[in-house]
């Protein structure tokens, strides 16, 4: 009997899912992916392999890693970084200088100890001119405005704070090794000002401080086994309040502001802290329950000692909706989150980063553009989002589906095509695999791999160039079709590259199939 030709079309949404079963993945969430690595949800639909990123800012002066990136509108270019020195111990503060293309020491008065210094993080305010405040765990804060860097050497100010944020006029910081329970604020409008008199003060919170963030009208104090929140305006009505006694974050850089929510890496996965509509209720859900597999392994090593949690990076991209999350070693994977507006409202999706050891990073607004800045173990600092490299090396992108089995994983199935629905910026060259019989080792034929190859470029709206190379309104064919080989109860499908070409997108497939007999 002839076999019963049908389509099956899938449209790639939902992101990575490592915590279905072989068999309600596919029925369940057809378009997700049990391998997604370097790929981000599309602003167009589908998935985008991500862009690249170049060394645009050189080396920074000093050895070891990059401690800490910042990007600061207003306050000379913008751009700065730290390292710690290779010899003396006093320039390890730099400015990015556009003229001279070069970093500038900023002049850093006393000695500065490096000590022991994994992270250093810094806080913007603008009490009438933007400046910062900068703290590294082992040195007294300090402020920067542009022109002067001053200590905060005040007799009540904490000696050597790790964890700093600016709330409500007033300078917070925290997370002092010798008083790691001790949350410190400045009088208002006045970061080098401890004096009780004038407004400032101390709390005890009753366990060791391991982040504090700024949300909505309070702020977030975070260990490790506990969160509460700081709400109110001033010392005479400043309350403490506990948010949950049995949950905390486990990565101090873990904490990050996207789209409405405060998100943090918890015991369980990537939670948000998320106001309800009831005034002063808080949510606390896991958003991570899709790759829990994947959490479960990071979180396994923070465990054991193998990731030290000082330096885990997050970074936001606003213009994006999205997070990235990094280790500085290289050939460990990181994570991506992004949001994505479904039928069903806004979820967040997720994939592997791989190629981006990141010390340090940092997301900000110079002018209309957002700068992305990561550094890294050598010295280097980059600017993602940029070229179709990462700073030359080739970007491996990944995405394999689950294993579609047609309503009966013990009937066989002939293939014949699959119509993938592309995306491309330029020049694309996809090896596809096809992956038969949940990837059985055993007496299962795989053909070889097919090549998917666009040539051209793309154009976009008020981008194309009459008579151009580029072509007006998307791909020279934006549908490739891929007659395939072989049989099987089951299929799925992988995308690779591993090049410098153009960025592309996958939308979805079709695929045509026929079902046998059952025998």
């Amino acid at each position: 009997m002839a076999d019963r030709i049908a389509g099956y079309k899938v449209n790639c949404i939902g992101g990575l899912d490592t915590n279905r079963d072989l068999l309600s993945q596919p029925e369940i969430s057809p378009g997700s992916a049990t391998q997604l690595i370097n790929y981000e949800p599309s602003l167009s639909g589908g998935y985008r392999r991500i862009s690249g990123f170049a060394n645009t800012y050189g080396t920074v002066p000093g050895s070891g890693n990059v401690l800490g990136v910042l990007v600061a509108e207003g306050i000379n270019d913008g751009i700065f970084a730290c390292r710690a020195p290779s010899f003396g111990n006093t320039e390890y503060f730099y400015k990015w200088d556009n003229t001279a293309e070069d970093w500038v020491a900023v002049t850093t008065p006393g000695s500065i100890n490096m000590t022991g210094v994994k992270k250093i993080r810094f806080a913007l305010y603008n009490w009438g001119a933007p400046a910062m405040v900068i703290a590294d765990g082992a040195n007294p804060a300090a402020t920067y405005d542009g022109t002067t860097y001053t200590q905060i050497t005040h007799a009540n100010a904490p000696t050597d704070p790790k964890y700093l944020d600016v709330f409500k006029n007033h300078l917070f910081l925290a997370g002092d090794p010798a008083e790691p329970y001790n949350l410190y604020f400045s009088s208002p409008f006045n970061v080098t000002d401890f004096n009780p008199a004038n407004g400032s003060g101390v709390i005890n919170v009753g366990f060791d401080i391991i982040q504090i963030k700024q949300f909505r009208d309070a702020l977030f104090i975070f260990g490790k086994n506990k969160i509460k929140r700081l709400s109110g305006n001033s010392i005479a009505d400043f309350i403490i309040t506990e948010i949950t006694n049995n949950l905390g974050c486990l990565a101090p850089d873990s904490v990050i502001e996207l789209a409405g929510n405060l998100i943090f890496l918890s015991p369980d996965g990537f939670r948000p802290i998320a106001g309800t509509d009831r005034i002063g209720d808080v949510e606390l859900q896991t958003i991570s329950k899709a790759i829990q597999f994947t959490t479960s392994a990071i979180i396994a090593d923070i465990a054991a000692g193998d990731v030290d949690t000082d330096t885990i990076t997050s970074v936001v991209l606003t213009t994006k909706s999205q997070f990235r999350f990094f280790t500085p070693e290289n050939g460990v994977f990181g994570l991506l989150g992004g949001i994505r507006q479904t039928p069903q409202g806004f979820t967040f999706e997720y994939s592997q980063l791989f190629g981006i050891p990141a010390s340090c990073a940092d997301s900000g607004f110079l002018g209309t553009e957002e700068y992305v800045l990561h550094g890294d173990s050598t010295g280097k600092v980059y600017r993602q989002e940029t070229g179709i490299s990462f700073a030359g090396e080739n970007i491996l992108s990944v995405y394999q589906t689950p294993f579609y089995y047609f309503e009966d994983p013990t009937v066989r199935k002939n293939f014949y095509n699959i119509s993938t629905f592309l995306r491309s910026e330029g020049t694309s060259s996809i090896a596809l695999s096809v992956i038969y019989d949940f990837d059985d080792t055993v007496g299962v034929f795989n053909p070889s791999n097919y090549g998917i190859d666009i040539t051209g470029t793309a154009a976009y709206y008020n981008e194309a160039v009459y008579d151009a190379v580029a072509i007006y309104d998307g791909n020279p064919s934006p549908v490739v079709k891929t007659n395939v080989a072989g049989s099987g109860f089951s299929v799925a499908f992988k995308y690779v590259t591993e090049d410098t070409n153009a960025s592309h997108t996958i939308q979805g497939f079709v695929l045509n199939y026929g079902v046998n007999d059952r025998r």
